[in-house]
């Protein structure tokens, strides 16, 4: 019996082989990385310790060949090192602080072990022994480790004391040395519970560890006590809105607790005359300082520059006493714009004295009082809920605060905000709902909706349900258009810019008296209307005239074929206020305004009905922008073809008949 052949011993098998050899399969490729690290050109380094009692966050490089190592220390605060020169011993020490044992641990540095005799006879009397840290190899280590991490730029990424919002809507309520967390089910992404987690990295950002700040309180609480200290102490003051403006201040403090979580951060202005209480709510020691304790920035007579610097990346509210206008206003200004930013979380951006960006986020509510409210913009004022107090009767007691305990009610309101939280945008898009059925625009909507809504979770028990209608019918209408002097007061840019033009001092040549120059205006339109009307025919003619050398006429519009085109004014037709685009006169009139060097061409060209026209001044042909009678004089001075419904149907019909685009 022959037995089988093992492979590869035929004779002829290997022959082949040998014949049509085949290459070996590769064991690796260009640009494979090697067996040690990385692309094989160096030594594998040991990891990084497990268990380091301070964070590498990574690294960051200049222009100028600074290269800064970011860390959170021991205390959890922000440090940066440079990588050449700042990681030496003492500052290795101060970056681990109590823990810098751990140095030791593992980057040890030991001391050379000593012997005595000679030859055969020598022996060790005292064996090596660690001694303390090796700072080089420890440096290293950390530079390595921060490289590792990446690049790290601390701007966005910072988040000091205060509420702020995580990804999915989530929040964390920063308590100086503890962070307060929501966690939410996976799956539905709904609330689920708080949790205490040290300062530190989280979702990307990172905690920095600061001072000790007040914490909700320990259990929940109902509502009784909010609605005892809003009927028993804040309606206690004179309000001019008795109902409404204490509901908004109320409000406004819910807000400030939860500020830096919220889309919108609503302003306060508390306004009065000596002897109002302004102090006793907002002072030092007063009822907010004392609600909010050491959860607020409290300043006075500050600018915005040192209110970013105070702030950081906190949330803080922003407590202002004795805010008013004065001779100067060009620090309240400031303020005021750093207020606006932080209302919608803003960024600003500043050069420092080294000629390096810094950004600043501002995420923080502000409160204001004062006697004087100091000039606001349209956009000022949209941010601002303003709540007049008058004055106190004579016989009136002042309120026992001590009675209160406020820096626990405080903390008290800090858990109804939490507790409530995720019903919050509902309960806001509610109440936009009813405030836009009032006519309110949208940024009315989110100011006194975001108010009213941190009223009603700080007040109210409801589940996950919003008011009901008829709620939310009586405060919106406690909220209407014409009662709000946030709103009634409210001008439009280019209404404040024909403001600004109108009531400008002119002065005729030779003339002794200066006048609004609405004066000329309205006498140039009675000349246009003669003989219908009788008056000074010659006084208005030469007002007519004097108009037409300050760059403004009193014209006609009609179509070209391809543009607006004009003529003298007759009463006739629709009358307009042609203002030069390019003009000194107007220059003039409008320098050191907001709308100086061509800016009130943009603005009054968005008044309804307003086009762009040649309009012959004197001798010279120019552009302008042509602003309809009816929004410059009132109607009872128009002559018919003037007034406001008779000129929009004129309009209408030269557009259709023209084929004219709106807007051309």
């Amino acid at each position: 019996m022959t037995s089988p052949e093992t492979p590869g011993s035929n004779v002829s098998d290997i022959r082949a082989a040998l014949d049509h050899p085949i290459d070996a399969p590769p064991m690796a490729q260009p640009g494979d990385p090697g067996p040690e690290l990385g692309d094989g050109s160096r030594l594998e380094r040991p990891p990084f310790p497990p268990g380091c009692p301070i964070t590498p966050l990574g690294i960051s490089s200049g222009l100028d060949g600074s290269q800064r190592c970011y860390y959170l220390n021991y205390n959890g605060q922000l440090v940066s090192l440079e990588a050449n020169n700042r990681h030496g011993k003492l500052g290795l020490i101060a970056l681990y602080g109590p823990a810098s044992d751990w140095l030791e641990a593992n980057f040890p540095q030991c001391s050379k072990p000593v012997y005595e005799g000679r030859g055969a006879s020598r022996i060790c009397v005292k064996e090596s022994e660690i001694v303390g840290f090796d700072q080089a190899e420890a440096a290293r280590a950390l530079i390595e480790e921060c490289c590792r991490r990446g690049i790290f730029d601390p701007a966005g990424k910072m988040r000091g004391a205060g509420a702020h919002r995580q990804r999915g809507g989530g929040m964390v309520l920063h308590c100086g040395d503890r962070l307060m967390v929501s966690r939410h089910w996976p799956t539905s992404g709904e609330f689920k519970d708080w949790i205490w987690m040290d300062p530190g990295v989280h979702e990307g950002n990172v905690y920095t560890a600061g001072s000790i700040m007040p914490r909700p309180w320990h259990e929940p609480v109902g509502p009784e006590c909010v609605a005892q200290f809003l009927t028993k102490l804040l309606m206690s003051w004179p309000w001019k809105r008795k109902l409404l403006d204490p509901r908004l201040l109320l409000g406004w403090i819910g807000n400030a607790i939860i500020g830096g979580w919220l889309p919108w951060r609503a302003m306060f202005y508390l306004t009065g005359g000596a002897g109002a209480g302004k102090s006793t709510l907002n002072g030092e020691h007063g009822v907010l300082d004392q609600l909010l304790g050491a959860m607020q920035f409290r300043t006075d007579n500050t600018s915005a520059a040192a209110i970013r610097a105070q702030l950081q990346n906190s949330t803080l509210p922003v407590m202002l006493d004795e805010f008013e206008a004065g001779a100067d206003n060009r620090r309240v200004i400031e303020v005021l714009e750093a207020a606006r930013v932080a209302s919608s979380g803003g960024k600003i951006t500043r050069s420092s004295s080294e000629q390096t960006l810094k950004e600043f986020t501002l995420r923080s509510p502000f409160f204001f009082s004062g006697i004087n409210i100091p000039p606001l913009k349209p956009q000022d004022l949209s941010r601002m809920a303003i709540g007049e107090l008058g004055k106190f009767a004579k016989d009136s007691a002042k309120p026992d605060l001590a009675a209160w305990h406020l820096p626990e009610l405080g903390r008290k309101m800090m858990r109804r905000m939490m507790d409530q939280l995720f019903r919050l945008e509902a309960t806001k898009a509610a109440f936009d709902r009813a405030l836009a059925a009032q006519g309110h625009d949208a940024r009315a909507c989110d100011q006194f909706g975001t108010l009213l809504a941190c009223a009603d979770i700080l007040l109210h028990d409801r589940g996950n349900q919003v008011p009901d209608d008829e709620e939310l019918m009586q405060w919106a209408d406690e909220c209407r258009p014409e009662r709000m002097a946030e709103i009634a007061d409210k001008m439009e840019d280019h209404e404040l810019c024909l403001r600004e033009l109108l009531t400008s001092d002119v002065q005729a040549r030779g003339g002794d008296e200066r006048v609004a120059l609405e004066s000329w205006v309205g006498a140039g339109v009675r000349y246009a209307m003669e003989p219908l009307l009788e008056g000074d025919r010659k006084g208005d003619e030469r007002a007519n005239k004097r108009l037409q050398e300050l760059g403004l006429k009193l014209v006609n519009a009609h179509w070209k074929g391809e543009a607006w085109g004009s003529t003298i004014m007759t009463h006739e037709l629709p009358g307009y206020l042609a203002v030069a685009n390019k003009h000194n006169g107007v220059e003039r009139l409008f320098v050191g305004s907001n709308w100086q060097k061509d800016g009130w061409t943009r603005s009054l060209g968005r008044f309804e009905g307003a086009i762009s026209a040649t309009v012959k001044f004197g001798y010279r042909s120019s552009r302008a922008v042509l602003v309809p009678l009816y929004h410059v004089l009132d109607a009872d001075e128009l002559p018919n073809a003037s007034q406001p419904a008779t000129h929009r149907k004129w309009f209408a019909e030269e557009l259709e008949r023209n084929g004219i685009e709106a807007g051309a």
